[in-house]
């Protein structure tokens, strides 16, 4: 009998100790997001270049211990590519930015190490999201079919429509690192840099559409308030 309270007793004060850092915090979070894009166009004389974007998001923590946190959230990311199209003779018809809006949820679970003050942490997980938004920004050109046949040039901020080749849903895999810098009772500032890897395209498959995956790379800073 003493031998089961005593083993009782060391299994609360255990438990104890696991779950002292226990609990839920709620933030917000934004940075700077550079997009790799992996396609091939399916025409000649077209190309997609890597872009440039933000993300932000309010993330939500669970903390089980000092070491470990599962982490939440909604965030809000674009995927950008450049896009150049030539005509025949190797002038530019179309120069635009590609902006794709998503919203997605995260699911991460994030081992931490470090001391009261400052703590490191690795994390992995995947996400899933759908895309609410197209937008093209930049530079359209074209004849005059005046005499000199010289170019006009159109700028363009224009909203695009979804179509039925789009595949609105994303999903992929998360990769993190970060640093967390608590100074207050109210909870603490960090930094992460991110890797997500999309596992999706952005068009479905039948014959003239084309493959298009993102891989994000991402930095961003955040705090993350204690409830």
């Amino acid at each position: 009998m003493r031998n089961l309270l005593a083993a009782f007793a060391v299994a609360v004060l255990l438990s104890s100790a696991l779950f002292a850092e226990s609990g839920w915090y709620i933030g917000i979070e934004a940075g700077y997001s550079y997009s790799i894009v992996d396609t091939a166009t399916g025409w000649d004389n077209t190309y997609n270049e890597n872009g440039h974007g933000f993300d932000i998001s309010i993330p939500v923590e669970y903390r089980v211990n000092d070491n470990f946190s599962v982490n939440t959230g909604l965030r809000w990311i674009m995927k950008s590519s450049e896009y150049t199209k030539l005509d025949p003779v190797g002038s530019v018809v179309d120069d635009l930015t590609k902006m794709h809006h998503f919203i997605e949820i995260p699911l991460t679970v994030r081992f931490y190490t470090g001391n009261d003050l400052i703590k490191g942490f690795l994390g992995a997980g995947g996400y899933i999201g759908v895309r609410v938004m197209d937008i093209d920004a930049g530079m359209i050109f074209s004849n005059s079919y005046e005499p000199d046949l010289s170019n006009v040039e159109e700028h363009v901020y224009q909203l695009i429509p979804f179509t039925p080749d789009d595949n609105l849903f994303d999903a992929g895999v998360i990769g993190e690192a970060g640093l967390t810098f608590t100074f207050t009772d109210l909870g603490y500032l960090y930094t992460v840099f991110r890797v997500q890897y999309g596992l999706t395209s952005l068009e479905k498959k039948h014959l003239s559409s084309v493959d298009k995956y993102f891989t994000n790379l991402s930095a961003d800073v955040g705090f993350m308030f204690a409830l």
